[in-house]
């Protein structure tokens, strides 16, 4: 009697030390530390009328991102490009930033100014990666702005 009390606790005992340590399947979102890229072969676009400055830093920020399809002007965002708006949207009173937001079939960034627009590009250059010769960007919103989860 006693061997069977004896082994019916060393299984409850392994029965609770595997539960604990089994991933748990289905989870809503991956860990924090976790980044989704998704591979960049879209140009950069920006709208006609911006200023000799903000087509210089798309020309940068296309060949940092190894465009095969450059830089392209537009009355409006073509969908499939990294596009840019400078100064189109001015918070007052509050702080100048940015926001970029990348997804798999093209992307935004949106600065208050010249200067803000610089750094995005700049943030955008460090979390950018090269995967067997492609550029890859990470999946989703990258601020200068605090970021409140929603969940």
């Amino acid at each position: 009697m006693r061997r069977i009390i004896f082994c019916y606790l060393v299984f409850s005992l392994l029965a609770i030390a595997f539960v604990s340590i089994t991933p748990v399947s289905g989870q809503k979102h991956p860990p924090k530390n976790s980044a989704t890229f998704t591979p960049w072969p879209w140009p950069v676009a920006l709208p006609t009328n911006s200023s000799a400055e903000i087509k210089a830093a798309a020309d940068l920020l296309a060949k940092s991102l190894n465009s095969p399809l450059g830089v392209h002007q537009s009355n409006q965002n073509p969908g499939c490009a990294l596009w840019l708006e400078v100064g189109s949207w001015k918070p007052n009173p509050s702080t100048p930033g940015y926001i970029i937001l990348i997804q798999s079939g093209g992307g935004l960034i949106m600065a208050t100014d010249l200067k803000q627009l610089q750094r995005a590009i700049d943030q955008l250059k460090q979390k950018t990666r090269a995967r067997n010769g492609r550029t890859e960007l990470p999946v989703g919103v990258i601020t200068s702005y605090p970021i409140h989860p929603t969940h």
